[in-house]
């Protein structure tokens, strides 16, 4: 399968602590190869190709560190890499060999979650509707789930319920500060510019944002 030239803004986060050793070096090793497809920069892109397919391979020789369900880790972090380096359909795909191991409301929030993104990233927009719905069932308050929601519906040219998940956002105060994940998310992901400009919910997010953020 040829991989899809997709934006690459988007960003790999975690909650502190919840990543084991091999899982965080594949979370940072993800991280460099977007930026690298962002800048153009096939030597660092090929850098982060060979890392990523390093990490893999001991992470699967650890059977995913002695992970409680290897058979959902594995091929979730696989999808992560993929994703990473552009073929954002493999990564559905491989996604979805973890969703039918994904075995607690985390593991379903995450691979339902990410399959939303992904599917938004290869203009699968109804698909990433409809993959939100069932991650946002599973984790109500999750900020990245809630945020491809936003792209989602929008995209969709549901705009009214992409604007009322900005005003839900907007209800949590605590995420306003620099170092959330709603902050890494906005930071980096050039298309809620874009939306603010239709969504009043999300230009009055973003403007919180900035006050609190300033430098960025």
């Amino acid at each position: 399968m040829n991989p899809t030239t997709t934006a690459p803004g988007t960003i790999v986060t975690a909650p502190q602590g919840e990543l084991s050793p091999i899982e965080a070096a594949i979370m940072d090793a993800c991280n460099e190869a977007h930026e690298a497809r962002a800048t153009g920069d096939e030597a660092h892109l090929e850098s982060a190709r060979r890392a990523l397919n390093a990490l893999l391979s001991r992470y699967e020789a650890t059977n995913a560190e002695a992970h409680p369900n290897p058979a959902w880790a594995l091929p979730s972090q696989r999808a992560l890499a993929q994703s990473a380096l552009g073929d954002v359909e493999g990564a559905i795909e491989t996604e979805f060999r973890a969703l039918a191991h994904a075995d607690t409301s985390r593991r379903l929030e995450i691979s339902l979650g990410n399959i939303a993104d992904r599917c938004v990233r290869a203009g699968r927009v109804l698909e990433a509707v409809d993959f939100f719905l069932r991650a946002w069932d599973a984790a109500p308050r999750s900020v990245p789930v809630m945020l491809t929601g936003v792209q989602a519906l929008y995209l969709a040219g549901m705009r009214d319920e992409a604007n009322d998940i900005c005003a839900a956002l907007l209800d949590m105060p605590e995420l306003l500060n620099p170092a959330s994940e709603l902050a890494a998310h906005l930071d980096l992901e050039p298309r809620f510019e874009e939306m603010s400009a239709h969504l009043p919910a999300l230009a009055r997010l973003m403007g919180l944002w900035r006050d609190v953020c300033p430098a960025r």
